[in-house]
């Protein structure tokens, strides 16, 4: 669970004047001794070439660091979820000259490394043009608006798709019930075309809030077949091209996003193969909805698995925080150092324990390989809240570039390479209407060999054991910690 802060700084934020689009004028070289120069340099920080920079800003900071915010802040995104105050962002403008001339390695760098690849205006006029799916949120939340969505698109289902009797959603079991399902529609596929194809009546679609908080109104629709869990991992690439088709009777603006070949080229030249977008999700992020931390792998063999998500932005904007399950290891490791050292003040024994319950709490954190593990479980276990928690360890994941703003036409793709090696995420809404989006799960169009694993989360057998990363950041190490230092910038350590 998302911790409540202990001083809710969200009634007094920082006076920050969002420019819009850049200036005319030609903006003035950053002071290389400001704070903003230090945090946009910092050694340690992830740069996504072509991504706009995130900074977190307070009411405490230097008016000077505040003003040269302000020459280039684009938008500045208060972030709340679930009733819990996240902290105030600074997205700025793309002319910082971080990027490397040539981007396109270091996105197929990142993609192997399962860092977030962040694309703006990515989306296509043609996909742009036909987004009729934002405002549908109201009628879908409540049980029976699914069924007439369902009913309002019988004439470009059938005769393919045939609706099945619709039922307000209930898991198979009761061990699987959800409370926050609001209802599930079954549909079965029929070629007309081929006799003697076998017909599938497991596909399905569903309606669920994102959480159960009161004021947090986000919705999510989702397309998929068979068991939900056991067959989300699933190879069988026929049940998937149908979600894929079925999914563009639902939403028209995926036809062209599904077809849109430069977008497609470059997931191609990363994954190495024909990709296939699946397994849709409509979301509508809500103001003060969002997901917390967690990944979108499977325990599936490493060939023919799911290769990663891609996320479109159709409408509003949301705020990540995105970052290998690697890099979210070592922000973890630098904020229990911080910690440790009193930087947060009585939030470590809130965070960490005391005595013998601290000592075993630590032993997450005595190897990589066993942080991993726990960050990996569902809602990363025992560890989810201090990943969630707000507004300091999400500053400081800001700070050391792990923060974006995701708006209308842009993509975030989040790749993924088995258990351990994962893009980890959270999502807030950032606009003050909800925020209508598509996520995709990213597959080979093409069959591949191996079993099928089902199921999300780390208990099953890892897939692949990574040798121990060596960290050459920083020499000094503090005394019985044995444990490099992590240098980070000044002002996250203040």
């Amino acid at each position: 669970m998302e911790s409540e802060p202990d001083d809710p700084t969200q009634d007094h934020p920082p006076e920050l004047d969002p420019q819009g689009d850049e200036p005319d004028e030609e903006l003035e070289e950053l002071d290389p001794d400001g704070q903003l120069s230090e945090i946009l340099g910092a050694p340690d920080r992830d740069r996504c070439p072509g991504a706009r920079p995130v900074v977190s800003v307070a009411e405490e900071d230097d008016p000077a660091f505040i003003a040269e915010v302000n020459t280039r802040c684009s938008g500045a995104p208060t972030l709340n979820r679930r009733g819990t105050f996240h902290g105030n962002w600074a997205e700025l403008g793309d002319d910082l000259g971080f990027f490397p001339q040539e981007p396109l390695p270091k996105l197929q760098q990142r993609w192997d490394a399962a860092k977030p690849i962040v694309l703006h205006d990515a989306l296509s006029d043609a996909v742009m043009e036909i987004v009729r799916s934002h405002r549908r949120r109201e009628a879908l939340s409540h049980p029976g608006g699914l069924e007439a969505f369902l009913t309002e698109k019988s004439a470009s289902l059938e005769p393919d798709f045939v609706s099945l009797d619709p039922v307000v959603a209930r898991s198979e079991t009761p061990a699987k019930a959800d409370e926050r399902d609001i209802e599930r529609c079954g549909l079965r596929w029929e070629s007309r075309e081929s006799r003697g194809v076998k017909p599938v009546d497991d596909l399905w679609v569903k309606t669920q809030r994102l959480s159960t908080h009161p004021d947090d109104e986000s919705l999510r629709l989702r397309v998929s077949f068979g068991d939900e869990g056991g067959d989300d991992a699933s190879r069988d690439l026929h049940r998937h091209r149908l979600v894929s088709q079925l999914s563009e009777r639902l939403f028209p603006e995926l036809i062209p996003l599904h077809q849109d070949h430069e977008l497609r080229g470059l997931i191609g030249e990363w994954t190495r193969s024909r990709p296939l977008f699946t397994q849709t999700i409509a979301y509508w992020n809500a103001p003060n909805g969002g997901a917390l931390f967690h990944h979108d792998a499977f325990d599936e063999p490493l060939s023919g698995r799911q290769r990663g998500v891609l996320y479109a932005q159709l409408t509003g904007a949301t705020a990540w925080l995105a970052l290998s399950i690697a890099d979210l290891a070592e922000r973890v490791l630098e904020f229990v150092d911080l910690l440790q050292e009193g930087v947060f003040g009585e939030l470590q024994e809130h965070l960490l324990g005391t005595g013998d319950r601290k000592q075993g709490f630590m032993k997450i954190f005595a190897s990589r390989e066993t942080l991993e593990a726990e960050l990996a479980l569902p809602g990363c276990g025992r560890l989810a809240p201090l990943v969630n928690r707000g507004p300091e360890f999400t500053a400081l994941l800001a700070d050391a570039g792990h923060g974006f703003i995701v708006s209308e036409g842009d993509v975030i793709i989040l790749p993924n390479h088995g258990y351990v090696s994962t893009c980890m995420h959270s999502v807030f809404c950032a606009s003050e209407e909800p925020a209508f989006s598509f996520s995709m799960a990213i597959r080979d169009s093409e069959p591949s060999s191996g079993s099928r694993r089902g199921g999300k989360g780390a208990g099953g057998r890892r897939t692949r054991r990574r040798g121990s990363r060596q960290t050459t950041r920083g020499a000094s190490t503090r005394g019985g910690s044995g444990r490099p230092r992590r240098p980070g910038s000044k002002r996250r350590r203040r």
